[in-house]
């Protein structure tokens, strides 16, 4: 396995455990959290928009909306096409949203320690490239 793939793996997981501990205490996982700085960031949306923006099946978007429906983070109404529904925030989502968005940014940035803007800019041209190439 190439060293790169092996770093990206030995910093993901620990990532996601640390992740999990930020928002747990806001009762979301971190697909709902990723739901709600979708439709925060993105604006209103319709299932078949974020399964096609995350290449995912709808059916994976429509559990995770249920969710989230059921917490009262997010509410539907029927779109230009009444066949389908769009997800918009809830008053507490926007506000879960904001709360969370800082404590991630603060995380984030205790990340970064140490590592320069060049550098940042490089990893993300690798994982940019690389998500091309996994697309072809």
């Amino acid at each position: 396995m190439n060293s790169m793939f092996s770093a990206f793996k030995f910093f993901n997981r620990p990532y996601t455990v640390r992740l999990q501990q930020l928002i747990a205490p806001y009762h979301v996982t971190e697909i709902q959290w990723a739901m709600v700085r979708y439709l925060y960031e993105m604006g209103p949306a319709t299932n078949s928009d974020i399964a096609s923006d995350w290449l995912v099946e709808k059916p994976s978007v429509t559990a995770i909306a249920q969710k989230l429906i059921d917490q009262k983070l997010i509410y539907v109404v029927p779109g230009v096409d009444k066949r389908k529904k769009v997800m918009h925030l809830t008053e507490e989502g926007i506000s879960i949203y904001q709360q969370l968005k800082g404590k991630i940014d603060i995380f984030h940035a205790s990340l970064l320690d140490g590592v320069t803007e060049e550098e940042s800019q490089i990893v993300k041209n690798v994982f940019t490239k690389l998500h091309q190439n996994i697309e072809r």
